[in-house]
């Protein structure tokens, strides 16, 4: 007998990503939009800005954009932890 030959789930996973749908709140959105116009031309990763909280963005940008989202965040956590340390000592 002869079987229907099926695609495998391989081959759809290799197909390239236009693009990530990235959902953020406003401040983080406008830092990822600063991170965008700093980049040149032909490095920019934002393909459309869709609303208040969401941004589609370049395949190839998502690693880099979480770990500056991530480093920044960090970043704005630990400074409040130390201001809230400074207080308790007073």
């Amino acid at each position: 007998s002869k079987k229907a030959r099926t695609k495998s789930p391989k081959a759809a996973a290799a197909l390239p990503s236009a693009g990530y749908l990235l959902s953020c709140d406003p401040p983080i959105k406008q830092f990822i939009k600063t991170l965008d116009e700093a980049k040149t031309s032909d490095k920019k990763f934002i393909i459309e800005d869709l609303d208040a909280t969401h941004l589609l963005i370049k395949g190839k940008a998502r690693d880099e954009i979480l770990r500056k989202v991530e480093e920044f965040m960090d970043t704005n956590v630990f400074s409040n932890i130390e201001r809230v340390g400074e207080n308790l000592e007073t």
